[in-house]
């Protein structure tokens, strides 16, 4: 069968990055990022442990100044024997008779703790001078020296909730900001990074483009001369129309994933025992110089795909099993309503090779030659179509390649 050319016109896009580039990026960005986010989060800790001090801090000298006067006020109320505080402390809440403000509860104690006028009922730690809990602040003072029969009093602060509260969303605020601008720093490093990468990317992938585009016309010229060719030993003849084709099948293959517009691509119904005949045939000669023995069990089979990609798909693996396989070796070829199967007696794949193999220029065997990229596309075209390929491979044994529909 006569090889045909593939003839597009190349377009304009933007270089993807590949498989191993984005991962690649993705370590650098959660390395970068993972460390950052780390750093924040230890200063928006050391913040607000310094915050919540200050606080503390804060209320117990306000409130050992508010107490200095409730103590005074009672030292005086008692020297000047003045009954107007002890019959106020009788009829209202002791904090009505100092004047505080309705944040603030007081609690006044004799000698032995007992309580004497108390507006809250949380008991009280005497052995601390300023402490917190239960969302509350307390402050205690002794020096009303027995005064009034006040040996102790308690100022209770209810109110810190709110300012808590208003620290902690102020602390979030910071550590939010700070993770924003750390995530857009981190991207624009990223892509300051990336741009002379990018460029020489796009440089290398113009050339390939524009040199596979030119390989064209002299692949083509050299294929249909073969074909006229006279006075010529057959098996020389032979030798120059197997290279010939191996030519031909690395340009299609490049063609393909430089040239082919896999996003927007047509689908129609494709006989695929039809197609895989095809192929085989094409592939008849290059079985034949290893004396390839081939077997086949075929049903009838169609699906609703891009002719272009399922052939490229049946060449790469069809080409795969004769490459890799012994001379005298054998091909089984199984096609049924649920998939295509091509078994080889071949090398075999390492057990630790299988998961990378259908990445872009990764090899199983470098004797054998070959760019890495076949099954790259196999693997591509299988995602885009939704088949699922399965490698099972022993090595010394042979490998099988399934593809489910």
């Amino acid at each position: 069968m006569a090889w045909k050319p593939i003839s597009k016109t190349s377009k304009e896009w933007a270089i993807a990055l590949s498989a191993y580039e984005k991962r690649s990026l993705l370590r650098f960005l959660l390395i970068y990022l993972g460390s950052i986010y780390a750093f924040i989060c230890v200063l928006a800790w050391m913040f607000y442990t310094i915050e919540m001090k200050n606080l503390h801090e804060n209320y117990a000298l306000k409130m050992r100044s508010i107490a200095s006067l409730i103590s005074n006020k009672i030292v005086t109320a008692h020297m000047m024997e003045d009954a107007t505080l002890s019959s106020c402390l009788t009829q209202k809440q002791p904090e009505q008779c100092f004047g505080l403000e309705s944040a603030y509860q007081l609690g006044l104690f004799g000698e032995d703790g007992t309580a004497l006028h108390v507006s809250f009922d949380e008991p009280v730690d005497f052995s601390q001078t300023f402490y917190h809990k239960d969302e509350s602040f307390y402050y205690i003072d002794a020096s009303t020296q027995g005064h009034l029969g006040i040996a102790t009093l308690v100022l209770k602060y209810t109110h810190i909730t709110s300012i808590i509260n208003a620290l902690r969303s102020q602390v979030l605020l910071y550590f939010l900001l700070s993770l924003g601008f750390a995530t857009m720093l981190g991207y624009v490093l990223a892509k300051l990074f990336l741009k002379p990468i990018r460029e020489h990317i796009e440089t290398l992938d113009t050339f390939i483009k524009d040199s596979t585009h030119e390989l064209n016309t002299p692949i083509t010229a050299i294929l249909m001369s073969i074909q006229t060719l006279k006075n010529v030993d057959e098996k020389k003849r032979k030798r120059i129309e197997l290279s010939a084709k191996r030519i031909a099948t690395l340009y299609a293959n490049l063609s393909y994933m430089l040239l082919h517009d896999k996003q927007n691509e047509e689908k129609n119904e494709v006989d695929v025992k039809k197609l895989l005949c095809e192929r085989i045939e094409y592939f008849t000669d290059l079985m034949a110089s290893q004396h390839i023995d081939l077997s086949l069990h075929l049903e009838e089979k169609s699906l609703h795909v891009n002719e272009e990609s399922l052939t490229k798909l049946i060449d790469n693996l069809l080409s795969n099993a004769i490459k890799y396989n012994r001379v005298h070796g054998k091909i089984h070829i199984t096609l049924d309503a649920q998939k295509l199967s091509i078994q080889d007696s071949g090398i075999g794949i390492d057990a630790s090779k299988l998961e990378s193999i259908t990445k872009r220029y990764k090899r199983a065997n470098s004797d054998k030659g070959g760019f890495g990229i076949g099954l790259d596309i196999v693997n591509t075209i299988c995602k885009t179509h939704g088949f699922r390929l399965a490698i099972t491979s022993t090595q010394g044994k042979g490998s099988t390649f399934s593809l489910f529909f």
